[in-house]
């Protein structure tokens, strides 16, 4: 009876993740597809909810440190849409605005919450941007779909082959269940994906294909690589302060972080490949 009622809850908490899944994938899909302002503003409200989660495991999510990292985030998104090409300067505003805070409310936090505000900041808001402003690039419309392709694909290429043929220990103790082979049938993986989306889009893509074929598929080895890293960086991260979930607004995901980790580490790596190939 036991083994019956588990049984039931495993199938119950899969359809429940593959219900889920199948809405953020059709959602993520169509608010890339549109851009624009709607990405923008999605993009904003994703990097606000990942902070508060990120924040929450340090416990500064309702602390008046914690409101000020939010509004700065909002600040940054600002800035970012009037003119991305000021977007350097954020940092310094960032950091100094931190630091004035700390200042002005000694001795209520000490010098490690401000650092963790600040590298919250620039983890979940100024690196997910990236994913907005692929968008705005030439072909944008068409290359947002590599971040996708270099971490959600990443990480299900590596998955399959991992549980067929991982037998070597990736890191034992931040992510016991990734294998080497995993991993690297995720960086080739999403490279084939890459080179298979290229394929499919050559008709719409105005561009030297056999450039675009070595350029894609570059990009996506570069975002599979990063994408892992920034997986495992958040499971570090949460073994630090022994929590499964950085929340549980997505059900049978978890939070935004659980779902968009690899993705934003991914979205930097493949801007940046694509500048380096335009």
């Amino acid at each position: 009876m036991a083994q019956e009622y588990k049984a039931n809850i495993k199938i119950s908490s899969f359809i429940t993740r593959a219900i889920s899944g199948l809405i953020l994938l059709i959602l993520s899909g169509f608010i890339m597809y549109q851009g624009g302002d709607l990405l923008f503003f999605a993009s904003m409200i994703v990097s606000v909810i990942g902070l508060i989660e990120l924040l929450r495991i340090f416990k500064l999510s309702k602390s008046s440190l914690g409101f000020f990292s939010y509004f700065l985030t909002f600040v940054y998104y600002f800035i970012l849409y009037e003119n991305k090409s000021y977007v350097v300067y954020f940092i310094i505003i960032l950091l100094l605005g931190l630091l004035i805070f700390y200042v002005v409310k000694y001795p209520k936090y000490n010098i490690n919450d401000v650092a963790i505000c600040f590298f919250g900041v620039t983890y979940v808001a100024i690196m997910f941007s990236f994913v907005y402003l692929i968008r705005l690039l030439n072909y944008g419309s068409y290359f947002v779909w590599l971040v996708f392709i270099s971490s959600w694909g990443s990480d299900t290429c590596a998955y399959c082959i991992g549980s067929l043929f991982g037998k070597h220990k990736l890191t034992p103790l931040l992510s016991p269940k990734k294998s080497i082979e995993g991993s690297i049938a995720g960086v080739l993986g999403s490279a084939l994906l890459g080179i298979l989306f290229v394929f499919l889009s050559k008709s719409i893509l105005n561009l030297n294909i056999n450039a675009a074929y070595v350029g894609v598929a570059f990009a996506c080895m570069m975002g599979a690589i990063i994408s892992q890293f920034g997986d495992l960086a958040a499971s570090g991260i949460k073994r630090d302060y022994n929590t499964k979930d950085y929340g549980d607004i997505i059900p049978g995901h978890g939070g935004i972080l659980d779902r968009f980790d690899s993705v934003i580490f991914a979205a930097p790596a493949v801007y940046f490949t694509l500048l380096l190939f335009s």
